[in-house]
């Protein structure tokens, strides 16, 4: 059985954003036929934006859910060419770091911060 993707989204007063994305995100990785599961982790509005408390409760709902492996999601942002699939090392998929001879080469964090 394929590997289970948990994509965590943190999200607060965006709703446009989060029709497009998740309309957008289910559309991708459907044509890829890929397992997943999109997590949108909603802040109250009367609190400030705590982003890396909504991807903590992000992934321990994603674990609840069986999810092999997760990304941490902007909601504004939309993939053109990014390979969600497993991997055993934490991965940047942001592709517009690349040029064009390494655009399919997955970067690790070690790559990234040299």
């Amino acid at each position: 059985m394929d590997k289970k993707l948990g994509i965590i989204v943190p999200y607060r007063a965006r709703e446009i954003h989060l029709e497009t994305f998740k309309k957008k995100m289910t559309q991708y990785l459907n044509a890829r036929k890929m397992n997943y599961e999109i997590i949108v982790v909603h802040q109250d509005d009367a609190k400030l934006f705590n982003r890396g408390t909504l991807l903590n409760i992000g992934f321990k709902y994603a674990e609840e859910l069986n999810c092999d492996y997760v990304v941490f999601h902007d909601i504004d942002m939309m993939p053109i060419h990014v390979d969600y699939s497993y991997s055993e090392v934490p991965l940047h998929l942001s592709t517009h770091f690349l040029n064009n001879e390494e655009y399919d080469k997955k970067l690790t964090f070690e790559e990234i911060m040299q």
